[in-house]
């Protein structure tokens, strides 16, 4: 797994140069990022997984984009430990492997949705 951004709500200088160790040069750090931004940044990157809060779960979807919520776990959880490694690694295949996405192209790849544009090439 390749992590291309990661980010705080509400981060301190720490908790930025803890991240950074952990993760590879060009993977974007964001602070309190909006929903266009987030929205614009996951039409420029196509990430394959999405892990964030309950107000980015249903647009990022609506994209196409498997959807982990990582505060409250949805249905499932908690992540944290090595008993927590388990589950979120089986809600990641569950998210990615769901045959959901076989049923509709993503907005980039095909003829836009309804009352959607298409992102553009």
């Amino acid at each position: 797994m390749v992590i291309v951004g990661t980010g705080y709500e509400f981060g301190h200088n720490d908790d930025y140069q803890r991240t950074a160790h952990y993760v590879k040069n060009g993977t974007l750090i964001y602070d309190d990022v909006t929903g266009y931004e987030l929205e614009k940044f996951i039409e420029g990157v196509r990430p394959n997984l999405v892990g964030s809060g309950i107000k980015e779960k249903y647009p990022v979807q609506k994209m196409g984009i498997p959807f982990r919520q990582m505060h409250s776990w949805d249905y499932s959880g908690p992540y944290h430990g090595y008993d927590g490694f388990a589950v979120f690694a089986r809600d990641v295949d569950l998210a990615i492997n769901n045959p959901v996405w076989d049923l509709f192209e993503a907005p980039w790849k095909g003829r836009p949705s309804r009352g959607r544009a298409m992102a553009p090439e």
